[in-house]
């Protein structure tokens, strides 16, 4: 852990604390985003500057949670507004949305009520991957592909970054060396954002799907 750069260290920490409350509060965190492919490569491939997240019925566990992470010294804060958690430490954050399951499909409430990622559940870590020694729960490469290729079924405006695209390489080299087909997995994520109909996008009226689903 030596040759880490300090901000990396920090989010080093971050992870086994978010694994250790979520456990702590019987429930599991996912980190998703710009975490996601060093989780599966399984080390650091740049440098980061926040964390992403979501927890498994949160607001059930949000007043423990808060108190837990209070008391391994973080300040943390919830915006009721879009149901988010969001924690801080030595100029570092991280941010949680909820995260819903119903039988084999996984709500993700990226807005709380106002948008939600539907996909199956199957997509995320069963068990917890071990990175630099941590154990932390990944939401995996389908759906980060499936986010990273089909930003709009998230965000009305948002622009892909060069680190973006260089992570769409690189899970793009993953899929080929799992012989996964992107056209396999991605009818089965969608998403609905009544909130970007109110801020002026009404295409948001109806369900974003990254692929069609297959007619029977």
């Amino acid at each position: 852990m030596g040759t880490l750069s300090a901000g990396n260290r920090g989010y080093l920490v971050f992870l086994r604390d978010i694994t250790e409350v979520s456990a702590a509060c019987e429930t599991t965190t996912y980190i998703w985003g710009g975490f996601t492919v060093d989780l599966l490569e399984g080390h650091f491939v740049r440098e980061h500057h926040d964390l992403d997240g979501f927890t498994l019925n949160l607001l059930d566990v949000l007043p423990e949670m808060l108190a837990l992470y209070a008391a391994r010294g973080y300040a943390a804060a919830f915006r009721d507004d879009i149901d988010m958690l969001t924690i801080r430490k030595d100029d570092l954050h991280a941010s949680f949305n909820r995260l819903e399951i119903d039988g084999t499909i996984a709500m993700w409430r990226h807005i709380g009520d106002e948008g939600t990622v539907y996909f199956p559940v199957n997509w995320l870590d069963a068990a917890p991957r071990e990175f630099y020694g941590v154990n932390v729960y990944s939401a995996g490469l389908e759906l980060d592909y499936a986010l990273k290729t089909n930003i709009r079924m998230t965000h009305a405006t948002w622009t892909l970054r060069e680190q973006d695209h260089v992570a769409v390489a690189a899970l793009e080299r993953m899929m080929a060396q799992r012989n996964l087909d992107p056209e396999d997995f991605l009818c089965h994520i969608w998403s609905f954002n009544p909130y970007w109909v109110k801020q002026g996008y009404p295409e948001y009226a109806m369900p974003t799907v990254a692929r069609p689903l297959h007619p029977l």
